[in-house]
């Protein structure tokens, strides 16, 4: 990837498109695990440890999955430290309208009724926009479970909107 080759030879305007291109994403995927108020820190720990382990990632034209991989682990550190129960944030409520607003309410709720696993495919794959290759990766799964979850996570949740 050529943003990381100028990354590692020290570009700093690499490292402001690698920000600007991924940043408010990993932003919204951070807030939705991370406890309550740790999203943006978590956020900006993601990129740091990015950059600092910059030459860990092999280019096999996945680099956003490994940007969520880094995130997922993150957040899974900020509830270590926190050391509090995991469940997902408050969905960002981006649109003032009260269907809107009612429709979030309603998928957060549906959300937090599967099963973790079923949950975390859901959301990098239809809301994080990963594929299901991406999502595997991210949470270190077989392709075919990725894909199961997917199936059982959205029937159920056909079910429960």
């Amino acid at each position: 990837m050529e943003l990381c080759s100028r990354l590692e030879s020290g570009d700093m305007k690499a490292l402001d498109e690698l920000i600007s291109g991924y940043y408010p994403e990993i932003l919204i995927y951070c807030r939705r695990h991370a406890p309550s108020g740790l999203g943006e820190d978590a956020a900006q720990e993601t990129f740091l440890r990015a950059v600092r382990h910059l030459e860990a990632y092999v280019h096999r034209g996945h680099f956003r999955a490994w940007l969520y991989k880094i995130a997922s682990n993150v957040c899974a550190d900020c509830w270590r430290g926190a050391r509090e129960g995991a469940e997902l944030c408050d969905l960002p409520q981006t649109d003032p309208g009260f269907e809107r607003a009612e429709f979030s309410a309603d998928l957060a709720s549906a959300l937090s009724a599967l099963d973790s696993g079923q949950r975390e495919v859901i959301e990098l794959r239809y809301i994080q926009g990963l594929t299901l290759r991406e999502c595997a990766e991210v949470l270190s799964i077989p392709l075919r479970t990725a894909q199961s979850r997917s199936r059982a996570g959205l029937k159920k949740l056909k079910k429960l909107l």
